[in-house]
C-alpha cells in the first residue's frame, strides 16, 4: 500500500482538474434548462440567477459537489510544491492556497443563500469567491514565475510553458471580473468563472509525472514525517493520521 497509496492519489490528482470543469459546465447547463427566476428574455443572464426557482436545489448540489474536488486539488498542489521546490518558504505557500481555500468557502455561501432571498449574502460570497481566487491566480503565477527564473535550484519548474499559462489565465480572470463589475453582463462572468478552472488544468502535468513515477516520494507518509521533524503537527492531526493509515 506504500507504493500503491501515493499513486491513486497522483493519478485522482491528474483527473480531478478535469471533473471539476465537467461538474461546472454541467451544474450551469442544468440550471439554465431546470424553471428559474430569470429574465426570459435574456440569453445569457447572470450565473446568480441560475440559482433561483426550482433550480436552486441542483445549483447548490453541483457547487457542494465542486467544493471537494477543489479543496483536494489545491492541498495536492501544495503537497508538490513543498516536494519540488525549497526556494520559497513552506509558510508563504501555505497563506497564498489558503486564499483558494477561503474562495471555496465563499463560493459555498453564495451556492447556499439564493440572490432571491438574501441578496447581500448572496453577492458577499460570489464577490469574496472572485476577489480571493483572482488573487489567488495571482500570486501563485509570481511564485511560478520566481522558481522559473531560479530554475537551476527548482528544475522540475523549468518549462517556460506553465509560468506563461498561469500568466494569461491571471490576467483572463482579472480582466473579466473587471468587466463584469463594469458592465454587469453575462458572459463576461462566465468567461471568469471558468477561467480558474483552466487554470487549474496547468497542475495537470506536474500531477501526472508524480503519478508516473514509481519511485515518487510524495506520499501522505512522507509529508507526515516531514511534519513530524518540524514539530508543527499537533495531537489531533497524530490521532487522525494514525486512524487513516492504520489499515494501509
Amino acid at each position: 500500500m506504500t507504493r500503491v497509496g501515493p499513486l491513486i492519489w497522483f493519478w485522482s490528482l491528474t483527473i480531478l482538474p478535469f471533473t471539476a470543469i465537467l461538474t461546472f459546465i454541467s451544474t450551469l447547463i442544468i440550471c439554465i434548462h431546470v424553471p428559474n427566476n430569470a429574465p426570459a428574455d435574456e440569453k445569457f443572464p447572470q450565473i446568480s440567477q441560475l440559482g433561483t426557482g426550482q433550480a436552486y436545489y441542483y445549483f447548490l448540489s453541483g457547487f457542494i459537489l465542486l467544493a471537494p474536488q477543489l479543496l483536494i486539488i489545491l492541498f495536492g498542489r501544495v503537497q508538490l510544491l513543498f516536494q519540488t521546490q525549497y526556494i520559497i518558504h513552506r509558510a508563504i505557500i501555505c497563506i497564498v492556497h489558503v486564499l483558494a481555500l477561503f474562495s471555496c468557502v465563499f463560493m459555498l455561501i453564495m451556492a447556499a443563500v439564493s440572490i432571491d432571498t438574501i441578496p447581500s449574502i448572496h453577492l458577499t460570497g460570489a464577490f469574496g469567491m472572485f476577489g480571493l481566487i483572482s488573487l489567488f491566480c495571482l500570486l501563485h503565477t509570481i511564485i511560478i514565475v520566481y522558481l522559473y527564473l531560479r530554475r537551476s535550484d527548482a528544475p522540475q519548474h523549468s518549462n517556460i510553458i506553465w509560468p506563461i499559462w498561469f500568466l494569461i489565465c491571471s490576467l483572463l480572470l482579472i480582466a473579466f471580473f473587471v468587466y463584469w463589475l463594469i458592465t454587469a453582463q453575462g458572459i463576461p462572468e462566465y468567461i471568469a468563472a471558468a477561467t480558474p478552472f483552466l487554470y487549474f488544468l496547468g497542475f495537470v502535468p506536474q500531477f501526472f509525472y508524480a503519478s508516473k513515477n514509481k519511485k515518487t516520494r510524495y506520499s501522505f507518509t512522507y509529508c507526515y514525517e516531514i511534519l513530524k521533524s518540524s514539530g508543527y503537527i499537533n495531537d489531533v492531526v497524530r490521532f487522525f493520521y494514525e486512524i487513516i493509515f492504520f489499515y494501509m
